[in-house]
């Protein structure tokens, strides 16, 4: 009964986090881009319903794609209908979940809403004007454990398939254990479990809720981790952190980067009109141009008493030049 009332109390925590989590952070608004797309966070008056805007590089990045952003951007700047893009764009409602005890304030989930039934929180964690997917929080008295969150493929134009496992990190010296955590139907409890290795035992969390679900590292009611992974080395330069080394970051690359000083609407159409503007370099041609001597006059001379040739010769006039009166 005591472990019900403690999952009622953490999913009501996170239920009020949804209620009043409308306002981003300062540091999420303004232009970002990545690899394959270009996301905006606009600052507003009206914030009760924030959305976010995604343009999509297409084809290899030579066209934007105004996928996702709000009904009235078409009416700001018309949509350009063709191939590369749909007549209206889809329309994705955007708050912020707070996943921090601490209150670390880069770190957060970004809940998007599809539709009624179609959601996704994406953990993000922003550095250095930089978001990251992958990350640990250290979020407890133990300095040595970081928690993990659930990862992501980023910020999508729709639902994306929710990950099985994540995974927490605990440094004892040189060395780290990897500890999985895998999805599961048993209500969330936030006890300590035991990791035993070569007869010294470390206390981590017996569950972690990401993502709107909860993981665990243990099978029904155990206190034990079985099948303790061995610990791995550990490298200085397989990790990075923030300057208090309450966030540790596994990504070698940044999802998203922040573009210095462009943080409005017409900006970001400044960059779709630029971008669709370019016009790709023709291919080069399968056969190298060269001068090749055709020998007209030859022809010429074969041709000049064949009464077919000549007829067809007639017809060609009229139709067009040959390439002899082309190429010279």
């Amino acid at each position: 009964m005591y472990m019900k009332k403690i999952s009622l109390l953490i999913v009501f925590f996170f239920a009020l986090s949804n209620l009043f989590a409308a306002e981003l952070p300062d540091s999420l608004y303004g232009i970002w881009e990545g690899k394959d797309r270009f996301v905006f966070f606009e600052k507003t008056e009206e914030e009760n319903h924030p959305q976010i805007v995604i343009l999509l590089k297409e084809y290899y990045g030579w066209y934007y794609d105004r996928a996702v952003e709000p009904e009235e951007y078409a009416k700001k700047e018309a949509r350009v209908r063709n191939t590369g893009t749909s007549r209206k764009a889809e329309q994705v409602y955007i708050d912020v979940v707070p996943i921090s005890k601490n209150q670390l304030k880069e770190c957060f989930e970004l809940q998007m809403t599809y539709s009624r039934n179609q959601k996704n929180n994406i953990p993000v964690v922003i550095l250095d004007d930089n978001i990251f997917l992958n990350f640990y929080i250290q979020d407890s008295e133990d300095s040595n454990y970081y928690r993990g969150n659930l990862k992501t493929e980023g910020f999508k134009v729709s639902q994306q398939k929710i990950p099985e496992n994540l995974s927490c990190i605990y440094f004892n010296e040189n060395k780290y254990f990897d500890i999985r955590y895998w999805r599961s139907d048993m209500e969330y409890s936030d006890e300590k479990v035991t990791l035993k290795f070569d007869d010294e035992s470390y206390n981590v969390d017996k569950h972690i809720f990401s993502g709107g679900y909860n993981y665990s590292c243990v099978s029904g009611r155990s206190k034990k981790i079985r099948n303790t992974v061995a610990p791995f080395d550990f490298d200085e330069n397989q990790f990075v952190f923030n300057e208090d080394k309450s966030i540790l970051i596994v990504d070698e690359e940044p999802y998203l980067t922040k573009l210095a000083d462009k943080h409005t609407f017409e900006e970001l159409m400044q960059i779709v009109k630029q971008g669709n503007s370019r016009r790709k370099p023709d291919p080069q041609p399968i056969f190298p141009p060269n001068d090749v001597n055709w020998h007209w006059d030859l022809i010429d001379a074969l041709e000049e008493n064949n009464s077919l040739i000549q007829g067809v010769r007639e017809r060609q006039r009229k139709f067009g030049p040959r390439a002899k009166d082309i190429v010279k």
